[in-house]
């Protein structure tokens, strides 16, 4: 065979290849969620950054609570947010209060990158139907009536409790 062709020949099989890592590239970012809205935001002089929504594709269905409970469990969720997700060392998940957004995409960007102080980020260990599930579990799990957890500081001090006076 002549060299040229060989050469070609090459070039052929090595630019196939290329392209071909260029379209898994692509296919791999389709997975990062965009960035999330949600009303709590606070804005830098009343312009919000553009941002999207995320709703929950899974029925709140019995199955799919069901696998939610279980990756709770075993992605050791359970370990700081307690069993229900009513809070234990991390805060609880059912109680209504939400520092960084309650909405479904704002609890998906919590468990995909994590939070400072503790949340680890769990997207590149979670499949995005694993995180939807988790979000079903924690959305069909009843609120408590006594929320063993506090609310967020909010700047203002708590009062004390008055001091027993010891006769």
């Amino acid at each position: 065979m002549r060299p040229y062709v060989v050469r070609g020949a090459w070039c052929v099989v090595s630019l196939g290849m290329l392209l071909a890592a260029c379209d898994r590239d692509a296919g791999s970012t389709a997975r990062i969620p965009p960035s999330i809205r949600y009303p709590d935001h606070v804005s830098a002089g009343g312009s919000l950054p553009p941002a999207g929504d995320m709703t929950n594709p899974l029925s709140t269905d019995s199955t799919n609570v069901a696998d939610g409970g279980k990756i709770f469990s075993a992605m050791n969720c359970d370990g700081c947010h307690g069993g229900g997700a009513t809070g234990w060392v991390g805060p609880s998940l059912v109680d209504g209060r939400w520092r960084y957004g309650g909405t479904d995409g704002a609890v998906y960007q919590s468990i995909f990158y994590g939070r400072p102080k503790g949340m680890p980020a769990y997207g590149g260990v979670m499949s995005p139907g694993a995180i939807w599930k988790v979000i079903t579990y924690i959305r069909a799990q009843p609120v408590p009536s006594v929320v063993p957890t506090q609310r967020w500081p909010t700047g203002e001090t708590a009062p004390r409790p008055a001091r027993r006076k010891h006769p």
